[in-house]
């Protein structure tokens, strides 16, 4: 499958652990600058101290480029399902506030796919010369 080069959101879907089931999140691609930010945002030198803001990196940046979620990923506390689709008759308009208040671990994986793992070495085949 090609990687798409476009403005238009992106997705992903992950196993989620604690509901049994499947997330599917929509992200806008990252821009290079904001790449150079997540990089330079994880460490920072404190004098002779070095520190790791990690969390904090993959909060900030995941919550960035979070652009939608799935119809029927997601339930509010009262059992109401929630939708960033506006067109949605489950539509909340701060529906990010509630997972990145919720599910910080989901917002935190999609800033781990998109800017910590991206991509990975494949196997060749070295029998097969194509």
């Amino acid at each position: 499958m090609a990687r798409m080069l476009s403005e238009k959101p992106l997705s992903v879907t992950f196993v989620d652990n604690l509901s049994g089931g499947q997330i599917t999140l929509e992200y806008n691609a990252p821009s290079t600058e904001d790449r150079i930010q997540y990089s330079n945002s994880i460490v920072a030198r404190r004098g002779k101290k070095i520190e790791m803001f990690t969390g904090q990196a993959r909060a900030k940046f995941g919550a960035k480029i979070l652009c939608g979620i799935k119809d029927g990923d997601f339930v509010k506390g009262d059992g109401k399902a929630l939708s960033s689709n506006a067109a949605s008759p489950d539509y909340d308009p701060g529906w990010k506030e509630f997972i990145t208040k919720y599910a910080p671990d989901v917002v935190q994986m999609l800033a781990m796919h998109v800017f910590e793992n991206a991509l990975s070495l494949a196997e060749v085949d070295e029998e097969d010369p194509t």
